[in-house]
């Protein structure tokens, strides 16, 4: 994945933190040998920065300006639409998929964003967007042909790439999300097995990784979920639980509810299907939680579906 920085903002960043320390130019030239042509230049956001350069500075302003720098990647702007492709994967909501579309096209019209990012990773996220939709299709084309194109996406930035290799490729964030994203598709035909592979080869990489993130984590937890699906598609109910409870564990280790719910549900149902009576207690959780997080409409809709599916009412 290529990764381009932001470096007009970075640059004004910087002179803020300088003035607000009452540092002039010469000041920090003084202080630790960072010339005033090269702070200058930074500021402006002409140069990026050499690392010992940052080192330098960064003891001037008592600051990690490292990791300020990563701050102004200009592929967070992507990453923040994922929170939201998240949601609307999970209720899935078509208006607000076509919203974040057009909010993801809006951003990066003009020539300053796109100048900051790079193109083919936008138009990849579009891809992605546009593959919501045909993942709940009821026509098994649209899930082939998106599939397809979900493939093609990848090309955009590992131009050899063969779904039967994939564990050959060095894959960015959002790489990696679109090759998660096949392996529902991948799950979706039945081969449930492949698509858990895939699944649990992403997080046995990602896990390794000593840089974590929070967007990081939220897809380690989507992992779980996932994995905990397949399983129960393929009526193994104590996996389910296993990696259910995998997947809570991590949720509150990070304090995060991201997808927690489901994981409850997950469980939840694996539990009912084992008939163990902890089920019950399982659901509730998960339905407390979507309640907690005012998620009333999704709520109503699995109450409705975990009475005509396995006959049980959660009255909240």
């Amino acid at each position: 994945m290529f990764v381009s920085y932001n470096l007009e903002n970075f640059g004004k960043e910087l002179k803020k933190i300088r003035t607000n320390l009452g540092y002039n130019q010469a000041d920090v030239q003084k202080l630790v040998g960072v010339s005033i042509d090269t702070i200058r230049k930074i500021e402006s956001g002409r140069v990026v920065p050499r690392y010992d350069t940052l080192e330098l500075l960064s003891v001037a302003y008592k600051r990690d300006l490292l990791e300020l720098l990563k701050s102004c990647r200009s592929n967070k702007f992507l990453m923040e639409f994922h929170e939201d492709l998240d949601y609307i994967i999970t209720v899935y909501d078509k208006d607000a998929a076509a919203e974040l579309k057009k909010r993801l096209l809006d951003n990066f019209s003009s020539e300053d964003q796109m100048s900051i990012i790079n193109p083919l990773e936008l138009e990849q996220f579009i891809c992605f967007v546009d593959a919501v939709e045909a993942y709940y299709s009821d026509f098994a084309s649209d899930r082939e042909n998106t599939k397809a194109a979900l493939i093609d996406a990848l090309r955009l930035t590992i131009p050899d790439f063969k779904i039967v290799r994939y564990k050959q490729y060095t894959y960015g964030y959002i790489e990696f999300r679109i090759l998660l994203f096949i392996s529902l598709f991948i799950a979706k035909e039945g081969s449930y097995k492949l698509s858990n592979k895939i699944l649990y080869y992403i997080l046995n990489t990602i896990s390794d990784s000593s840089y974590t993130t929070k967007y990081i984590d939220f897809l380690i937890i989507n992992i779980y979920f996932n994995l905990a699906y397949n399983y129960h598609m393929l009526d193994e109910h104590t996996k389910v639980i296993e990696t259910a409870d995998k997947g809570i564990a991590f949720c509150i280790e990070h304090r995060t509810c991201h997808a927690l719910f489901s994981l409850y549900y997950r469980k939840g149902i694996a539990q009912f299907n084992l008939r163990d009576k902890g089920y019950l207690e399982s659901i509730t959780m998960a339905f407390y939680i979507l309640k907690a997080m005012g998620m009333q409409k999704l709520l109503e809709q699995y109450q409705k579906i975990t009475e005509d599916k396995y006959g049980i009412w959660v009255n909240m």
